[in-house]
């Protein structure tokens, strides 16, 4: 509580920080982002996950109009996964990957606990962007929201949903 104790008028500035009860849901302004996750053949994943299951996370993002943009896509991973090998994107051998078409990176970075890579767009084309991840300890995680965001017009950005997702001994 706060309380003036004088007659003077007084100021108060007061910022708070949380985490909201419900997950947002989706959402987008400029553009739109989705999350997938595939086998390595290509065949969408549905769960639970066994511990040691190989995946492709693949995010897609639909700008909405032909504008060139420096766009950060910020992927973080559930708990229970760890990405796999950051040289597949790096080298851009996804040779084994042949059912998949991924975009130029500007820049890319796997941290322990999510992907960021940046691209440059020029049009309204979509694009894809993919890693390989692995499901190594079981539990129940949530799976927080992917985003993408235009780094010099913040207003340009889109978010998924976040979840849950499990994974079996």
């Amino acid at each position: 509580m706060i309380e003036n104790l004088t007659d003077a008028s007084l100021e108060v500035t007061l910022t708070t920080f949380g985490v909201p009860e419900v997950a947002p849901d989706a959402g987008d302004y400029g553009c739109k982002i989705t999350h997938r996750y595939f086998t390595l053949g290509g065949v969408e994943v549905s769960e639970p996950l066994n511990a040691g299951t190989r995946l492709v996370a693949v995010l897609e993002v639909t700008p909405f109009e032909d504008l060139a943009a420096r766009l950060i896509l910020d992927d973080p991973l559930p708990g229970g996964f760890e990405i796999d090998n950051p040289t597949l994107i790096r080298s851009g051998d996804v040779g084994a990957l042949n059912w998949l078409e991924t975009a130029e990176l500007a820049h890319v970075a796997f941290r322990s606990d999510r992907f960021i890579a940046a691209v440059d767009p020029r049009t309204a084309t979509p694009f894809r962007l993919a890693y390989t991840l692995r499901a190594v300890t079981p539990g129940r995680y949530h799976h927080g929201a992917a985003t993408v965001e235009d780094m010099y017009r913040p207003a340009f950005r889109a978010h998924t949903g976040s979840g849950r997702v499990e994974v079996t001994p």
